[in-house]
């Protein structure tokens, strides 16, 4: 596909492309708000993204002392070792932290360019970090079957324990989603569940058979209560983040998990790592997870790909029925 046109028109001769353009002047700060003006059509959370990391290139240069005048003077010396360098030498910014405000440098400085300011889109040459390798924890199915075991589920609090891990391993949702969950936002007949995400975004989860079961048990159980949250005490009140954290750490003790963290994310991790070993696609479970990027999403297939690999040697229909 042919790129954009300069949107700069000159009559009479040609603009030699290491001419700079001759408009008013942008301060960093007014081609932040022209920038951010033109991509008011975004989701309002990509928006905030960008804004903050406009606020953050701008108060990385004012710790050296840098106040760019015209933002034409954000040259890719200046953003490589003033900017990318800087976070990375001298703050000692994640990588992935780091990443995402480069972005946002590419972006502006694109549309600098669209809009005629600059003579030459040079954002895409403005360097992003290696990844860091991520070490992703999962429960093996042995331990997760040894971690189900512990709740006594012939009493309330362990028949709420119970339900409360298997959804965690259902879905992948986070503490903070699973700890909001209202009577309202399960729909037994659907299979669905409506999941209060990161930044006011929700979602909705689906779950199986199996899950239905013991949610509409647990449900029974649990009655009238003073919230309209889903997991209460036996006091019939709301059950704190650290509460639930702490109870899945006990039974992990229970159950004498060693060499990984038991945790509610890592039921998130270890739902993603079956999932992909199922054969799962990327895009749906970046919808179940609620990730507004498939970065995230694209590490458990990198993580996981020797298993992978593992499976597909186990279930190729070539390998097993062709000789």
């Amino acid at each position: 596909m042919p790129r954009r046109r300069q949107n700069l028109v000159s009559f009479g001769t040609a603009l030699d492309q290491d001419e700079t353009p001759k408009k008013t002047v942008w301060s960093l700060a007014e081609a932040k708000t022209l920038f951010l003006e033109d991509i008011r059509n975004l989701a309002m959370h990509t928006q905030r993204w960008h804004r903050e990391n406009l606020n953050a290139l701008e108060k990385v240069l004012e710790k050296q002392g840098i106040v760019v005048q015209d933002m034409r003077e954000l040259t890719m010396p200046l953003l490589k070792n003033n900017f990318v360098f800087y976070m990375r030498d001298t703050m000692h910014l994640k990588t992935n932290t780091i990443n995402g405000r480069v972005r946002t440098v590419r972006a502006v400085l694109h549309f600098a360019y669209e809009q005629g300011y600059v003579a030459r889109d040079f954002g895409a040459d403005v360097p992003l970090l290696r990844p860091e390798r991520v070490i992703i924890q999962t429960f093996s199915e042995g331990q997760i079957t040894n971690l189900l075991r512990q709740p006594d589920r012939h009493t309330f609090t362990g028949l709420r324990d119970y339900t409360m891990m298997l959804l965690l391993l259902e879905t992948g949702i986070r503490l903070s989603e699973c700890e909001g969950i209202t009577l309202s936002d399960v729909h037994l007949q659907e299979g669905t569940i409506l999941v209060h995400g990161k930044g006011s975004k929700d979602r909705t989860v689906p779950f199986q058979s199996k899950m239905k079961k013991v949610l509409q048990t647990y449900i029974e159980a649990r009655g009238a209560a003073q919230t309209d949250r889903l997991f209460v005490t036996l006091e019939r009140k709301t059950m704190s983040r650290r509460y639930i954290q702490e109870l899945i750490s006990q039974y992990g003790e229970a159950a004498q998990i060693r060499g990984v963290r038991v945790s509610p994310h890592t039921f998130r991790h270890t739902m993603a790592k079956f999932y992909v070993l199922a054969g799962g696609d990327i895009f749906s479970l970046q919808r179940i997870l609620g990730h507004s990027s498939l970065e995230t999403v694209r590490i458990y297939v990198e993580m996981f790909s020797h298993e992978v690999q593992h499976q597909h040697q186990k279930f190729s229909f070539v390998e097993h029925r062709f000789r």
